[in-house]
């Protein structure tokens, strides 16, 4: 997208090509300027500003062969609708094939030296961790699809807290790299802990065997994180995690995530304030991101009353519009608005309990009925229990939002139904957020390619 002057089109010629607008096009004002349209595509996050009256020789297929071939380019006009609505039907199977990473999320243990108010393990919890035997049968899971196909292997290490698993991802992770490197490929993991434990010792180790990117939870300022995020003995945990970023944020990749409820978010912006008087600057965090806390599905028992049951609830569009702003205004990374896809929906991502049980989803281990199968044992022959390609209906394959969505979130589902046996649609969501979110990406350059 051209950023300041008109884009370069030319507006004096024309060939009558019927090419048409893509289905998966969003089309916004710019600023107060009615000669101006922001066009974005949902297929491709691809951005362009254009004169209106450009747009609108699109809507008639009459655009000049310059400003259709660009416009090609970016996914933003094709030559059939209809053609285009069927082609999406196979995108997954597309992406599939085309994937060559094997993707494993591994629960190496469900023990954890914090307590966190809202954890949505709780009732799963306790000191249950990987043993020898399940590592080698994951090592075996690992080598049968690993086949030539596939140039990396990435383990999300994950808990519990898998920090209290250290000797286990060593040892895992020699054999694993090991392995891949003799086949031609390459190994990587990232880490998904409470950040207590990651001192520079761990990050140095870590490092030197493959470890990418360290997700670590910050809930906000020290007087609301250390409510919700205390130790196990009550003691608080938010200065030892920043004083551990500050002492590893030169080791690997450092994303920062954290969450919030309606009655806190606002407070988050002194959180982003407090990092960089620390000295944890945007040069030092590869992303940050903050998601509303989930509330814990009801037929399952949790001392937990709180959180959302949906992205529908009006608080959070404020919210998730004024943090984003906050972050970025900072100067920090955060995700941008791209095609994206849930993990049931990939052929070659699994996540595997700590005893072998294989899932597709980690909020969903320990949850009866959401296995599908075992490393020992193979996977299951019967249908997913996630049901993917719920999306693929006549509502969800006409929406323009369809690439952003996927049909929503299974977990989302659960929570709302206790069950899986409809959509998450987030067709009002993205209605009173999007404009706002792509407009902060052009403002702050981001770039979907970049995170």
């Amino acid at each position: 997208m051209k950023r300041g002057g008109h884009p370069p089109f030319s507006f004096y010629t024309w060939n009558d090509s019927r090419m048409q607008l893509s289905r998966y096009l969003k089309v916004y004002p710019w600023q107060n300027d009615r000669d101006l349209l922001l066009l974005y595509s949902t297929r491709q996050a691809s951005k362009i500003l254009i004169k209106s009256e450009i747009y609108h020789l699109a809507e008639k297929g009459m655009l000049s062969p310059t400003d259709e071939s660009l416009l090609a380019e970016l996914g933003m006009v094709v030559p059939d609708r209809l053609e285009e609505q069927k082609s999406m039907m196979g995108i997954m199977d597309d992406l599939n094939s085309k994937n060559k990473i094997l993707n494993i999320t591994l629960i190496l243990n469900l023990e954890c030296n914090f307590a966190c108010r809202y954890c949505f393990e709780g009732d799963i919890k306790g000191k249950y961790y990987l043993s020898d035997d399940t590592a080698d049968h994951l090592i075996n899971f690992i080598s049968e699809r690993f086949t030539g196909t596939k140039k990396k292997l990435l383990i999300d290490f994950y808990g519990g807290e898998p920090l209290l698993s250290i000797r286990c991802i060593k040892k895992l992770s020699k054999t694993l790299k090991s392995l891949v490197e003799a086949r031609g490929g390459s190994y990587g993991f990232t880490l998904v802990t409470n950040g207590s434990l990651f001192s520079r010792k761990v990050a140095e180790s870590l490092a030197a065997l493959g470890l990418e990117t360290v997700k670590i939870t910050l809930d906000g300022p020290a007087y609301i994180h250390n409510i919700n995020r205390p130790l196990k003995s009550g003691a608080e945990s938010f200065d030892t995690i920043i004083r551990n970023i500050k002492e590893t944020w030169d080791t690997t990749r450092i994303q920062l995530g954290g969450n919030y409820e309606t009655d806190n978010y606002k407070h988050f912006v002194l959180l982003l304030d407090y990092l960089i008087a620390e000295g944890i600057t945007p040069d030092k965090i590869s992303a940050i991101k903050f998601d509303p806390v989930s509330k814990y599905p009801e037929k399952y028992a949790s001392e937990y009353m709180g959180g959302c049951m949906s992205l529908d609830e009006p608080w959070l569009i404020p919210a998730s519009a004024m943090l984003r702003e906050e972050i970025l205004k900072r100067g920090y990374n955060t995700p941008a608005q791209r095609l994206s896809t849930c993990v049931v929906e990939s052929s070659d991502s699994y996540v595997i309990n700590f005893d072998g049980t294989i899932y597709k989803c980690p909020g969903f281990v320990g949850k009866a009925g959401f296995d599908i199968g075992g490393i020992k044992n193979g996977l299951k022959k019967q249908p997913s229990p996630y049901k993917p390609g719920m999306w693929k209906n006549d509502e969800c394959i006409s929406c323009s939002y369809l690439p952003l969505c996927f049909g929503g979130c299974r977990y989302m589902a659960f929570v709302r139904d206790g069950e899986i046996n409809a959509l998450d649609c987030q067709k009002s969501f993205l209605d009173a957020i999007l404009e706002t979110m792509i407009k902060q990406e052009i403002k702050y350059h981001v770039s979907a390619e970049g995170h």
